[in-house]
């Protein structure tokens, strides 16, 4: 039996705590077994219980929860650090070097001498910085060989990457006009795009599926003018949803029970009933 670590050095700890769990005599069997790959998506996972309880509220009774997702956050960071350091790849201490000093290196604003105005401007700078970063790395000589897009995930939630792709884009210009000039041209784009699925639908389903992409692309910019993240907003109406129809089976519970079909009326009604209190 392992000694738990208790000391004044909370990180330390947390670091002892990954290598007695990854310690093949006398450790976990099932943290024994992880590999990065196999890791990767509790990651995911971590970090989406950590969004759900930002967007819950913040303080209060709330920050107990928020310590602990943020502390499994945390621990992904670890133990992908504890993995590589048993191979003598890199430590958790050289994780943390490389972030700090990435960020003194990306604002020149705090750490130097440039002098920068508004948000706006340290985004174009950190864009800036970064394209020169991935162009120093992938050993280019020649601009133009990397792509202001780098680093906006694949894997990211589709909502979330095409405004992140929206956004990156418009650091450099290429973004519909400012103010409402630009909110009523991409609405016009929304407009276009739902009329060209519509036509899309007596093509093909192959043809239906590109033209709904357009409509949901189109919708992640108008949503990104109106300074609404699409990723939250479709998430709070999805959680309004579950709210609502979690009340409706409720309601229904006795004929839904028998597995009596109910009818289209009947679920308008309680539809409207689970509304009103939902409000």
């Amino acid at each position: 039996m392992k000694i738990p670590p208790v000391s004044d050095d909370a990180i330390a700890d947390l670091l002892n705590v990954a290598r007695d769990l990854r310690d093949k005599n006398g450790g976990c069997p099932w943290d024994i077994e992880q590999t990065h790959q196999s890791l990767a998506k509790h990651v995911l996972e971590e970090a989406s219980e950590l969004v759900e309880v930002i967007e819950r509220g913040v303080g209060g009774e709330n920050d107990a929860d928020l310590k602990e997702e943020l502390g499994d956050v945390l621990f992904q960071v670890v133990i992908h650090a504890q993995l590589a350091e048993e191979e003598a790849r890199f430590g958790f201490q050289d994780v943390a070097r490389a972030i700090a000093d990435k960020l003194v290196t990306r604002h020149p604003h705090v750490y130097g001498d440039l002098s920068v105005g508004d948000s706006a401007t340290v985004l174009r700078n950190w864009e800036a910085i970064k394209a020169r970063e991935r162009d120093k790395k992938a050993g280019h000589t020649n601009a133009g060989k990397v792509s202001y897009l780098d680093g906006v995930p694949k894997i990211l939630a589709g909502l979330q990457r095409a405004a992140r792709l929206g956004e990156k884009a418009a650091r450099l210009g290429f973004d519909w006009p400012a103010g409402e000039a630009g909110l009523k041209a991409v609405r016009e784009k929304v407009d276009e795009e739902l009329a060209e699925l519509e036509s899309a639908r007596a093509e093909s389903l192959q043809r239906s599926e590109e033209e709904m992409g357009d409509l949901l692309f189109a919708l992640a910019q108008y949503s990104r003018l109106l300074g609404i993240d699409p990723e939250g907003a479709l998430r709070k109406a999805c959680g309004k949803f579950e709210t609502r129809f979690r009340s409706m089976e409720k309601d229904l519970a006795a004929p839904l029970a028998t597995g009596e079909r109910v009818s289209i009326e009947t679920w308008n009604q309680a539809w409207e009933k689970a509304k009103q209190i939902q409000r």
